[in-house]
């Protein structure tokens, strides 16, 4: 698998330790609907060293292919991050499944972005590795990933009680599923 990947309108990169400035930027320029989504962030999260460390782990976690995350740029600016989206919980073999998490700009949404990078990023993951089972999850109220997550073709499998602990509480999360298409022979 490339570590760049290129689309229409973008450019998807497996990204080393040396870009820990680009990607604290992304961080810090979404901290306030990023947050929102996510567990505890202490200071510590916004600091280079710690961007550092982060993508020099998820880099060995690549090179092992228990996870990918690419992230996203436009052609047009090749220099400045406007989103990523990953993979983690890689199972390939008897499971062939992955676990999808996603984040855009708050000046890149509704653009068609994610939906461009994720399509590229289960066709490669299931052209490659064979994976065929995609899983989501998503708060009830998280009404735009629900939409994106429905025009990919991801159906809702249920509503998990207290699945993350956010905002000081647990919070239920929505489970969508997307199974690849399985190939039709001729004549079927």
């Amino acid at each position: 698998m490339k570590f760049e990947q290129t689309t229409d309108r973008l450019i998807l990169r497996i990204l080393p330790a040396d870009y820990a400035y680009q990607v604290l930027q992304f961080y810090k320029n979404n901290a306030g609907i990023f947050e929102q989504y996510e567990p505890f962030i202490d200071e510590n999260f916004y600091t280079l060293e710690h961007q550092k460390h982060i993508l020099t782990y998820e880099y060995g976690e690549i090179l092992k292919l228990h996870m990918l995350r690419f992230w996203i740029y436009e052609k047009e600016h090749p220099d400045e991050i406007i989103g990523t989206i990953s993979f983690h919980d890689i199972s390939p073999n008897i499971y062939a499944s992955a676990q999808l998490g996603y984040k855009m700009d708050q000046h890149h949404l509704r653009k068609g972005y994610c939906y461009e990078a994720i399509c590229t990023g289960m066709h490669l993951l299931s052209n490659d590795i064979g994976i065929r089972r995609y899983e989501a999850l998503v708060l009830p109220d998280n009404t735009p990933s629900i939409r994106l997550l429905e025009k990919i073709g991801f159906w809702q499998e249920g509503l998990l009680k207290d699945k993350v602990f956010l905002q000081n509480k647990w919070r239920d999360h929505y489970l969508y599923g997307y199974i690849v298409p399985q190939k039709q022979s001729k004549g079927e």
